[in-house]
């Protein structure tokens, strides 16, 4: 061993001592540091290092055309540096894209493709005195020589604007570079296969190899397009037109690997056909897609082969946002977010286990990587728990906090993209979004000018069995997988608390220090005493209760299974041995019987579906849905435009419908059908749900017009006149549910009154939450507050805090506290005159 490194060490010492090497290392790895360094601050983020790449960029022209020069003069001589001479011309190139961006991003596999060429080329071009076996570094060479056989076929259209560009400093001639390396690697490589069979195996084994992983995949993808081709094609017949077309190819998609390529073509992928297209980057739709633009050339090829999905842009985006939760890459960007990175993250949550309820407040700090003079935009989407509700918003300004003002919807909008779009100056925007979502916007911020804000939700404690749990929130952002995270539990009245992330409890907190953002849990005991927790605001109070169930006869007219390929065999046989004559499905639009006789035909004919979308508008009334809901399915919001949600909003909520979801996930389209009261809903398990049928029977959560169910909580908050003997012992949070509770029922009434007249708008304020109505907003200047038209809170609950329970006193507690603190002055002010 030791002789064999020795052997090796002098061969690599007697090598620097030929003619040019010592230079010729030195330029390498100068260049290759520079362009490793510019890639980094590119796509780590760190800084900008583009005027230093400039330097390299002359320093390895000189180098090129010097050493070109020294080899065509004597060629014996000079040989052996030839393999520096290709490797140099390959770091200029890559360092020119940069500048003038011909190939676009590179996945990274590409660099280290192009290496390993350009190492192994080391090997191949020695002097032929220095005879020894090169089968390894053959083989490595025919691994990656085809991403120079590629590089010289993509560059073909410009090679003649590379020769008229030659004269502009010489930078034209990097267009040529993989055309030439492609021709003398050639010569040199078929001079040594006629020399040694070995050697063309080597060489053929590892080229091989690379396309046959390039067919396999190519394959794979061609077979997806055509699955979805297939699928398009079978729904021109459909006679349910009030579905667009991507629905449909939506719902029997199962998202993996290859159809979210296929529909990221052109998105995010550039496929050969529009790398040079001019703008064809980005105008691929109305709909904007938040995420970097890539040349993979693998991918590139692949869609040469594979079929055009006929769907347009803004299809595939929505498409993307609902099988593959890209809803955050999709929302509107007055400025661009790259470079952006999350710093750190502070987690805090207080647990009022007596009120079922927690608050969490979020303080994140952002920061640009990159030195640009352009300001950037940070987008933050937070997937809340069912029930939640976002209290409140703060932006730092020069060092000081400046909290949320809550307004409507329309106005904060407003506010935001003129202060950000127009004026270029500080907002923060808080916003809610369908589906138990709220987005955050930070602006401005810069390398100089890191940001820091905090935003606060009020969740309900999930209870399970005779525990309560509660969830940590899912948040999508600028690069929040390195941020540092420091996360804190305190419990209101000690309660006892497991959970699923490692913590450590310190002076009554539980602390944990990790990196990025873990998804965790909590765990606390339920508390059966929650008519203690009351609210009192104003005139009112606002007590917690058990929530109050009612079974109810039903006898429904008809038994509608939402099939899709999460329900099992077994399952569906359940219903059907139920031997009723009314059950049925949706098949491609229709209602049809399910029986015995055809169960296992219907049951594979859904095995492909994803999600359904029943056509609610054309159930009989008094109806029962028997669902299982996954977790993901188009929403409203894609469907806005089609006249299958103008009909559910128009013609369903009469008809009496009830819903049973024999699963605990939830899906975005029956979360807000349940939300909007278009449906009367109820989530058991298959053997209460089969129950509850053979008893002609339905579990009604019971409603009043003072009351508001907070179902994962099993609780319901009452608003009622205050009185002596009602006292204020809970947090302000039970109002904050409450209120946001009845702003959603009202939801449907709202979308039918001006805003301005709407009394919900006061609510929300009142409580300072953020609703489908209402959102919150920080503006730099009391000013900026006074020309969009919006004003600051004013005897309202204002924004949330951690330390703050919200118990507000009573008007006797607060003449005490004037009293104590005044008595306090004096005896201070008479102490400090005795000394």
């Amino acid at each position: 061993m030791n002789t064999t490194m020795k052997n090796k060490l002098d061969l690599f010492k007697n090598y620097t001592q030929k003619t040019g090497v010592t230079i010729s290392l030195a330029v390498a790895t100068f260049s290759t540091i520079l362009l490793i360094s510019s890639l980094s601050c590119k796509k780590m983020f760190f800084y900008n290092f583009d005027s230093i790449v400039i330097i390299s960029l002359v320093i390895e022209f000189i180098y090129g055309a010097s050493l070109s020069f020294m080899i065509l003069r004597d060629k014996e001589r000079y040989i052996h540096l030839t393999p520096f001479l290709i490797l140099n011309w390959f770091i200029g190139c890559f360092c020119l894209n940069i500048f003038i961006p011909v190939f676009n991003d590179l996945p990274i596999w590409v660099y280290f493709a192009t290496l390993a060429f350009c190492l192994s080329n080391f090997f191949i071009y020695r002097n032929s005195e220095d005879e020894y076996n090169i089968s390894i570094p053959l083989f490595i060479n025919g691994l990656s020589f085809t991403i120079i056989l590629y590089f010289a076929i993509f560059l073909i259209p410009i090679i003649p604007v590379s020769f008229a560009a030659i004269l502009a400093l010489g930078m034209g001639f990097y267009g040529l570079v993989p055309a030439i390396v492609l021709i003398i690697h050639s010569l040199t490589i078929i001079r040594h296969l006629s020399h040694n069979r070995n050697y063309s195996l080597s060489f053929g084994a590892g080229f091989l190899i690379v396309l046959v992983g390039l067919t396999i995949f190519t394959i794979g993808l061609s077979l997806e397009s055509n699955k979805i081709a297939k699928v398009n094609a079978l729904n021109s017949f459909s006679s349910d037109s009030d579905l667009p077309n991507h629905i449909a190819i939506s719902q029997n998609l199962k998202p993996n690997f290859f159809n979210e390529i296929l529909l990221k073509k052109g998105i995010i992928y550039v496929p050969l056909h529009d790398i040079f297209r001019l703008g064809g980057f980005d105008s691929f739709g109305t709909k904007q897609f938040n995420e970097r633009k890539t040349h993979n050339p693998f991918i590139a090829i692949a869609y040469l082969f594979c079929h055009d999905l006929d769907l347009s842009s803004d299809e595939r985006i929505n498409i993307l946002k609902s099988n593959f939760d890209k809803r955050l890459e999709t929302e509107e960007q007055l400025w661009s977010g790259e470079d952006l990175v999350t710093k750190s993250i502070k987690e805090d949550v207080k647990i009022y286990a007596d009120a079922r309820l927690a608050y969490t407040e979020i303080t994140m700090q952002i920061a640009s990587t990159k030195d640009s003079s352009l300001d950037k935009e940070a987008i933050y989407s937070f997937q809340l728990p069912e029930g939640s509700v976002a209290t409140s918003l703060s932006l730092w300004v020069n060092g000081i906090e400046r909290k949320g003002v809550l307004t409507t919807k329309e106005k904060a909008q407003a506010a935001y993209k003129q202060i950000v779009g127009v004026e270029s100056r500080d907002p923060s925007l808080m916003q809610w979004k369908e589906g138990n979502k709220v987005v955050v916007r930070v602006f401005p911020i810069n390398f100089k000018t890191p940001r820091t804000f905090k935003c606060g939700f009020t969740t309900p404690l999930q209870v399970e069995d005779n525990e309560m749990k509660y969830k940590s929130l899912s948040i999508k952002g600028p690069n929040i997988s390195n941020a540092e995270t420091i996360s804190r539990i305190e419990t209101v009245g000690n309660a006892k608390i497991k959970t699923t992330k490692d913590f450590e409890l310190t002076k009554h907190y539980y602390i944990n220090q990790s990196e990025g953002l873990d998804d965790w849990e909590a765990f606390v005991p339920l508390t059966k005493n929650t008519k203690s927790n009351s609210f009192a605001w104003k005139d009112k109070i606002y007590e917690i209760r058990d929530i109050s169930k009612s079974v109810v006869p039903f006898k429904p007219s008809e038994i509608i299974l939402d099939l899709n390929s999460s329900w099992t065999i077994k399952q569906i046989e359940s219903f059907v041995n139920l031997n009723k004559k009314n059950v049925f499905v949706f098949l491609n639009g229709k209602k049809t019987a399910i029986n015995k006789e055809n169960l296992r035909a219907i049951e594979l004919d859904f095995e492909d579906l994803q999600y359904s979308l029943l056509p609610l508008y054309k159930i009989t009334p008094n109806s029962l849905i028997v669902t299982k809901c996954g977790s993901f399915s188009a929403n409203f919001e894609e469907l806005e435009d089609s006249d299958y949600l103008k009909k559910i909003k128009t013609e369903t909520k009469q008809r009496n419908l009830k819903v049973i979801n024999i699963s605990s996930d939830i899906n975005p389209f029956w979360q807000t059908a349940k939300e909007q009261k278009y449906v009367d809903y109820f989530q058991t398990s298959i053997t209460d749900c089969l129950k509850l049928i053979n008893q002609n029977q339905f579990i009604l959560y019971k409603t009043e017009k003072n009351t508001v169910n907070i179902e994962p909580a099993h609780i319901s908050i009452t608003e009622n006149l205050k009185t002596d003997s009602l006292k204020s012992k809970g947090p302000d949070h039970i109002y904050r549910m409450y209120a946001f509770g009845k702003v959603l029922e009202e939801q449907i009434k709202i979308q039918n009154e001006t805003l301005a007249n709407n009394q919900y708008v006061d609510l929300a304020k009142d409580a300072n939450i953020v609703t489908p109505i209402s959102s919150l907003i920080v503006l730099e200047t009391d000013e900026d507050y006074k020309n969009n038209g919006i004003e600051k809170n004013v005897n309202t609950l204002g924004n949330a805090s951690i330390n703050n329970d919200g118990a507000v006193p009573e008007p006797h507690e607060w003449l005490l506290i004037i009293i104590g603190s005044t008595i306090l002055f004096f005896y201070y002010r008479k102490s400090k005159q005795t000394i």
